[in-house]
């Protein structure tokens, strides 16, 4: 054990050292009698522990603690002091030394363990403080540390006259390596990816894990925007390589977000969320790219918080409606069915379309109960058109893949039906060709358990998601419904009624109806009919209605009650897009 005794009365320093060699002859006592002298010892060797008098020729009191701490911030220090006040051994020990001895009061064996209790109390306090301030796994500086170092650097950056910048990235798509190789190669690809970013700054920059697969680089000193720039570029251009985990090839890109002081602001807090949004507004742009902060994005973030709490009280206080537009027989132009559209009658912003809100719904989970409201309200529809004796559309229900991947989804649906006592035959499920290609045999498995209850099934716009041919063969469908960017471009696009022919041609083989959707001209409405398109809906017929007005429409084109009619010539869809 190496002790630094600093003790300027050499009798003291003599019987010390004499009465800790009569209990453990390994104690090597190196002495000196000035702190100037014990800051110089503590810079060239290494040391278990400080023996400190606080009486000293050059420092007195706390000021020798500071100026031991200084110079050795993970060296225990063990006061040897000739005051026995109890106050001032409090003041001092809240200084952060680890033990306060009078002197005199207790022998050689009482000091070492004093020595011994010190060191592993400061052993103790460097490990919690590193874990509180350095991540585990890559062993960089953690947020905490990072939020520190940020509100010092902000301050330097002001009182210089300085720039300073902070960079927030996440990996992009890294879940997808998590859930395919597992959470050690994804712990792995974690430590590649600080080696290579630890690589690509500047000497003195700052590099922090803020959690998950997010990090954090700050940049301080620098010339203006060009200079954060180039360092972002080559923070990016890091991940061109492929790194190597467990013997696999692994591609990632980062979405980076860089915010600027002091032109963005100097409260730390405000800057780190600065970052933050310019991060995901970069991965909303694509994703492996460079976005800097502008206060709009605050703004809109601020829009976006308003919205998502607004939306979760929407179903509580009945906010939302549906309206219904017709679709009809091409040939004749009967309406066969209604598309109903989802709408939110906002208490201030008036009704607003799911364009504008359905983004935050499906990001923060309220998809799920608004999806389950719309086909209850679909199933009290039903019902009340029947009571009123008109001819009842089927209605087909748009269903997000969120609602559609949750356990017991079609117990769900089988639940409302029976609640209202509607006929499963009425109904219609729209799904995205997404949601299909997700564990494709457990859409398997939900898909004919919806069929055996007695629901219709479709794919929504058709041939702009996957389009794979093998799931028409693999899952039972009744219905394909062909997107409307392609109906919409037919009188200008060879492509697009190439594509229209060919989805026509497929449903007819496969003996499935085909619905178009956003018909709006006489040459669009044409082509599809001279190419055997059953049914279509669109402005070209009419714009989406109140429930109550559908019924007069049903009469008037000579709609008949679906269940009388033969099952592959009825159809409504509902929507909650």
């Amino acid at each position: 054990m190496k002790i630094l005794l600093v003790e300027d009365d050499s009798d003291d320093a003599d019987f010390l050292r004499l009465s800790l060699s009569q209990h453990d002859r390994e104690v090597s006592v190196t002495h000196t009698g000035l702190i100037s002298d014990a800051v110089t010892a503590l810079d060239t060797d290494r040391f278990d522990v400080v023996l400190l008098d606080l009486n000293l020729p050059d420092g007195r009191g706390a000021e020798c603690v500071q100026k031991i701490q200084e110079a050795a911030p993970i060296v225990p220090i063990v006061v040897l002091s000739g005051h026995g006040d109890e106050d001032y051994a409090v003041e001092i020990l809240n200084r952060g030394v680890q033990d306060y001895l009078v002197k005199w009061e207790g022998d050689g064996r009482t000091i070492l363990r004093a020595i011994r209790y010190a060191i592993e109390r400061k052993r103790a306090e460097v490990k919690l403080n590193y874990l509180a301030r350095y991540d585990s796994l890559t062993n960089i500086p953690n947020r905490q540390y990072l939020r520190d170092q940020l509100g010092q650097a902000t301050t330097r950056a002001v009182r210089r006259g300085r720039t300073m910048a902070l960079l927030v990235l996440d990996l992009d798509r890294f879940k997808m390596v998590n859930e395919t190789l597992g959470h050690e190669a994804g712990d792995a690809l974690l430590r590649e990816v600080v080696q290579r970013l630890a690589s690509s700054i500047r000497d003195g920059d700052e590099l922090a894990r803020l959690g998950g697969d997010e990090f954090a680089v700050l940049l301080e000193d620098v010339e203006g925007p060009l200079e954060v720039e180039a360092v972002a570029r080559s923070v990016a251009g890091s991940f061109q390589e492929a790194f190597s985990v467990g013997g696999r090839q692994v591609s990632v890109t980062a979405s980076i977000g860089v915010t600027v002081c002091p032109a963005d602001g100097t409260d730390p807090v405000a800057l780190l969320n600065n970052a933050d949004i310019a991060m995901y507004r970069a991965k909303e742009q694509g994703r492996n790219t460079v976005k800097f902060f502008a206060p709009s994005m605050h703004e809109e973030i601020l829009s976006y918080h308003r919205l998502e709490t607004d939306l979760k009280e929407a179903i509580a206080r009945e906010q939302f409606e549906l309206l219904y537009q017709p679709q009809l027989r091409l040939a004749d132009h009967r309406i066969d069915a209604v598309e109903a559209l989802l709408r939110w009658r906002h208490p201030e912003r008036g009704r607003l379309s799911p364009s504008e809100f359905l983004s935050v719904a499906e990001e923060t989970g309220q998809i799920i109960p608004l999806g389950f409201w719309v086909i209850e309200e679909v199933c009290r529809q039903l019902k009340r058109w029947e009571s009123a004796g008109v001819p009842v559309p089927r209605v087909a229900i748009n269903v997000a893949a969120a609602q559609f991947r949750q356990p017991g989804f079609h117990d769900a649906v089988r639940g409302a039906l029976e609640s209202h006592s509607v006929d499963p035959g009425l109904i219609e499920l729209e799904l995205t060709e997404h949601s299909l290609m997700v564990d494709t045999a457990g859409t398997r498995d939900c898909l004919r358990a919806l069929k055996n209850i007695g629901v219709r099934l479709a794919i929504d716009d058709f041939g702009a998601g996957y389009s794979c041919l093998s799931y028409l063969r693999q899952f039972p469908l009744d219905v394909l419904k062909i997107d409307r960017s392609f109906v919409s471009d037919l009188e200008t696009s060879i492509d697009a009624q190439v594509i229209c022919s060919a989805i026509l041609s497929i449903a007819h083989a496969l003996s499935l109806d085909a619905v178009a959707e956003g018909i709006e001209s006489e040459q669009q409405l044409a082509f599809l009919t001279r190419n055997d398109c059953l049914y279509g809906q669109g402005f070209f017929f009419s714009q989406p209605i109140e429930a109550d007005k559908i019924g007069a429409l049903m009469v008037q084109s000579g709609g008949q009650v679906t269940r009388r009619r033969r099952v592959t010539s009825r159809r409504a869809a509902v929507k909650t897009g």
